[in-house]
C-alpha cells in the first residue's frame, strides 16, 4: 500500500463521509440536492479533517508504534516527520477554507472545534485514559452534527450524535484493552481499573448505545425499515461486547463492523 495512504487510513475518512452525507440526507430528505455543494464540502472536510488526525496521531506515537504498529510509514521512513507535518497542517487549513467558502461560519466553528480537540486528544488527554476516549468519541458524533449544519437542520441530529459517541467509546476503551500491552507511555482505562473493570464501562456504553438506536423510529425520525437493519448492528454490538475480555482483537474488529452496518440502518432510515 501507497505509504500516503497507509498514514492517512482512508478507510475512516470514508467512513466519515458516509455519516456526513447520511446526515445531510436525514436532514434535508428529497431536497437534498438542493444543498449539494455544502453537502460535498462537508464531505471533504470531514475527510481531511479525520486524515490530518490520523497523521498527528501517527507522528504523536512513534514510539509506541514501533511495537503496536512496527509497519507504520513514520516507523518505517518511508514518510519523513518533516513531510508529515506538513501534510496535516495543510489538511486542516483547507478544510478551514472549503467549510468557509461553501458551508458557513457555524461550520468553521466546528472544524476549528474538531481540529482544537483532535490535537488535545493526541497531545495530551489520550494519555488521561477514559477522558481522552470520550474526546475522541464526541469528534465522530460530531461529524453528524456538522451532516447537519451543512443542510441546516440539526434538532434531527442530536440523537445520532448521542448514539455515535457512546458506540465509538465502547470500541475505543476495547482498543485500549488490546493495546494494553504495547501503551507503554499512556495511562489508559485498562490500566487504571484493570481489564476486567475497563471491559464493564465498554459493555455499559454498548448497553446505552443499544437502548437509545430505537429512538430515533419512535420519535419519528427514521421509517419501519430501520429496525431490521439496526437489530443487526446492535446483535453485532452485543456479540463484541460478549467477546472483550476473551479476545479484544476479535471484539473491536466486529464493534467496527457493527458501527458500519449502524450507518447503513440510518442510511435506509432515511430514505425508505
Amino acid at each position: 500500500m501507497n505509504p500516503w495512504l497507509k498514514i492517512i487510513r482512508p478507510v475512516n475518512g470514508v467512513m466519515g463521509i458516509v455519516a456526513t452525507v447520511i446526515s445531510g440526507f436525514i436532514g434535508a430528505g428529497l431536497s437534498l440536492p438542493s444543498h449539494l455543494y455544502a453537502v460535498l464540502a462537508a464531505s471533504a472536510s470531514v475527510f481531511l479533517v479525520t486524515s490530518g488526525g490520523n497523521i498527528i496521531n501517527d507522528l504523536v506515537d512513534m514510539e509506541t508504534d514501533r511495537t503496536n504498529h512496527p509497519q507504520r510509514p513514520l516507523v518505517t521512513g518511508k514518510i519523513s516527520v518533516g513531510a508529515a507535518k506538513i501534510a496535516f497542517a495543510l489538511f486542516f487549513v483547507m478544510a478551514v477554507a472549503i467549510s468557509g467558502l461553501f458551508i458557513s461560519l457555524y461550520a468553521i466553528a466546528v472544524v476549528i472545534l474538531a481540529e482544537a480537540f483532535l490535537g488535545l486528544y493526541e497531545t495530551r488527554t489520550k494519555k488521561l485514559g477514559l477522558t481522552g476516549n470520550i474526546m475522541i468519541s464526541i469528534l465522530v458524533g460530531l461529524i453528524f452534527i456538522f451532516g447537519g449544519i451543512a443542510v441546516n437542520s440539526v434538532g434531527k441530529m442530536l440523537i445520532l450524535f448521542v448514539m455515535a459517541t457512546l458506540a465509538n467509546l465502547s470500541r475505543e476503551i476495547i482498543k485500549d484493552i488490546q493495546d494494553i500491552e504495547g501503551d507503554i507511555d499512556r495511562i489508559t482505562l485498562p490500566k487504571k481499573i484493570g481489564v476486567r473493570g475497563a471491559a464493564a464501562v465498554a459493555i455499559v456504553a454498548i448497553a446505552i448505545a443499544v437502548s437509545f438506536s430505537y429512538l430515533p423510529y419512535y420519535l419519528g425520525i427514521f421509517k419501519l425499515y430501520y429496525l431490521g437493519i439496526v437489530a443487526v448492528s446492535d446483535i453485532l454490538f452485543i456479540i463484541s461486547a460478549g467477546t472483550i475480555i476473551r479476545n479484544p482483537e476479535i471484539s473491536q474488529q466486529v464493534s467496527k463492523l457493527a458501527m458500519i452496518v449502524g450507518l447503513l440502518s440510518f442510511a435506509v432510515g432515511g430514505i425508505i
